[in-house]
């Protein structure tokens, strides 16, 4: 089965430590999210150069550099800021970048979050959409407000992340109701991801995420559902074969299932084709496969 986890903080500990892991998981490809930690505010999210606006502009060298070296193996995201005072120029010299496949934006603070409400993300979707980059957007408590953006830019798909459910609620706890409901817009997908960690309280394999992933995949249909482990965040509730492996044994999910869920779909939102032959399998190191390798 052709494998694609749709986001992974890999600079964390290293390309080559991913690749590793990835080839004993049997994984085929990744799309990097390059996220090291929060600045002091938690809107302005590193690494990222400081504007003259005080607004932070993420940039990712690590996973670019592994997209370039390993296309078949690699891609990336890039974030967006609101706020940024040259985002049409920034994101037009990024969508000239070989190996990005996608923006994504977040809806964090208090001025993001007045400015989402209010269509001030407007010229992110306009730009997604005139470049034809998917955009994933991350906006917990916010979700119903998404709905606009989606009538508004019909033509432009639209991903919402990590089941759409709310940080602050206690785990387990977390509605995915807003989310089920913007499946009514055939444009927006969701991205199965920290379902472990907001929706689930039992151990792995996570047995009470079966009927919530069931409920998901009959509003959303299987093409627009995709999965992320997002592990080097969330590897507190789940390691990267377990964020996995409940999905490859899930007793809800047909053969066919799977295979959308965890790479048909994203291939075909990210216009990212598998590639014709497997990659070789590396040799392990399991030294760094622990993560204590630097990023290269």
């Amino acid at each position: 089965m052709d494998i694609l986890d749709a986001q992974v903080h890999a600079n964390v500990i290293g390309t080559e430590a991913t690749l590793a892991i990835m080839d004993a998981l049997g994984i085929q490809s990744v799309l990097l999210d390059e996220y090291v930690g929060p600045a002091a505010n938690p809107s302005q999210l590193l690494p990222a150069h400081k504007l003259p606006n005080g607004v932070f502009r993420p940039i990712g060298p690590n996973a670019e550099a592994a997209a370039l070296a390993h296309p078949d193996r690699f891609a990336f995201l890039m974030r967006i800021h609101p706020f940024d005072p040259g985002l049409g120029g920034w994101i037009e010299t990024l969508a000239a970048s070989p190996g990005l496949k996608a923006l994504r934006t977040v809806v964090f603070g208090e001025a993001e979050v007045a400015a989402f409400k209010d269509g001030g993300f407007d010229p992110i979707f306009a730009a997604a959409r005139r470049h034809g980059l998917p955009l994933f957007i991350c906006c917990p408590g916010t979700v119903p407000h998404l709905a606009a953006y989606a009538r508004k830019f019909p033509d432009l798909n639209i991903a919402i992340d990590h089941c759409g459910a709310p940080f602050d609620a206690p785990r387990g706890e977390a509605t995915m109701d807003d989310a089920i409901a913007l499946a009514a817009y055939p444009n927006v997908s969701l991205k199965w991801a920290h379902a472990t960690s907001f929706l689930s309280t039992d151990p792995y394999p996570f047995a009470d995420l079966h009927p919530k992933l069931k409920r998901t995949l009959d509003a959303f249909g299987r093409e627009r559902v995709l999965w992320a482990s997002d592990y080097t965040v969330t590897r507190h509730r789940a390691n990267w074969g377990e964020s996995l492996f409940y999905l490859l044994h899930s007793p809800v999910l047909s053969e066919d299932d799977r295979s959308w869920l965890l790479g048909r779909t994203a291939r075909a939102l990210l216009n990212w084709p598998a590639p014709e032959t497997p990659p070789k399998r590396r040799a392990m190191h399991p030294h760094r496969v622990g993560g204590a390798a630097p990023p290269d």
